[in-house]
């Protein structure tokens, strides 16, 4: 029995929290309309991010998109990167298994070609 992938890219974005309602903006001009959010803590070129007190927390958000949406997301974010915003992008080849989720005729997941 075969399964059926769709192609795509998964994009992880590390920001600062402060930046947080800014790129939920950027995600739903451009189309993309679902994501994945996580708390995320560390230290880096930025410092410790432990999330005891503002400014000193992370998120990361994982979107899995069309590679031309993809394109578009990482344009835009390095508008902001350029200037002067830490944002942590890195993006992968993905495999999606639940094709109905991004059926291109719906408008949930725009760029999709199946």
């Amino acid at each position: 029995m075969s399964i059926e992938m769709y192609a795509g890219k998964s994009v992880q974005i590390i920001i600062n929290s402060t930046f947080e309602n800014k790129l939920i903006k950027i995600l739903k001009n451009i189309g993309i309309t679902g994501y994945t959010q996580l708390n995320a803590r560390g230290d880096g070129e930025s410092g410790v991010q432990d999330g005891h007190s503002d400014g000193e927390s992370n998120v990361m958000f994982v979107v899995v998109v069309s590679n031309e949406l993809a394109d578009n997301l990482i344009k835009n974010l390095n508008t902001y990167r350029e200037m002067g915003h830490h944002i942590f992008v890195y993006m992968h080849e993905a495999q999606i298994l639940n094709a109905d989720k991004c059926d291109s005729s719906k408008p949930k997941c725009p760029g999709w070609t199946f």
